[in-house]
């Protein structure tokens, strides 16, 4: 839905990342839709919680056109009691959010001077805490200090914390 919403309002090369590729009738069908309007779309695959795959990123990117973007949508829950978490549950849920958000900060420092937005997606898990997600909660506010660190250095950063949303996203295909 963002991306939609920023081919409505002008964007005409995105490069989408997505470990899994298009993986819903729904996912090729916007792309189909953007295609019409005259947007590239590139899928990349490349690995968000490695440095080297955030540098592919970035490259591919680039080779398509000044990157003037860059969101974070990433997630991973690992939900569990403090007691019942181990470090790899940590790491898990840090990587796509913690890990991602470092790297892609650093890298758009040197490879992406017209960068006009650099927004993460995060929780109010990270500001209200919830018993289950503490592994979550230190993900999103680990991209919420490198946002701080960013706006602090005069760059463009601006995270934002989504509570619970219905009917869209990740939640929308679980059970509860």
């Amino acid at each position: 839905e963002l991306a939609d919403w920023l081919v409505l309002r002008g964007c005409r090369k995105l490069l989408l990342s997505s470990s899994r590729g298009i993986s819903k009738d729904y996912q090729l069908y916007r792309i189909t839709l953007w295609q019409s309007y005259g947007v590239k779309v590139m899928i990349d695959t490349s690995d968000i919680t490695t440095k080297s795959g955030c540098q592919q990123i970035i490259q591919n990117a680039v080779k398509i056109g000044p990157v003037g973007g860059i969101f974070n949508l990433a997630m991973k829950l690992h939900d569990g009691i403090f007691e019942n978490q181990t470090a790899e549950t940590f790491i898990k849920c840090l990587a796509p959010k913690g890990h991602a958000t470092t790297y892609l900060d650093e890298i758009s420092r040197i490879s992406c001077p017209v960068l006009k937005y650099f927004v993460v997606f995060s929780s109010v898990s990270c500001s209200r805490g919830f018993a289950g997600q503490t592994n979550y909660g230190m993900a999103n506010s680990i991209m919420e200090r490198i946002v701080e660190k960013r706006h602090e250095a005069g760059l463009p950063a601006k995270a934002i914390q989504w509570g619970t949303i219905g009917e869209v996203g990740y939640l929308e295909n679980k059970t509860v």
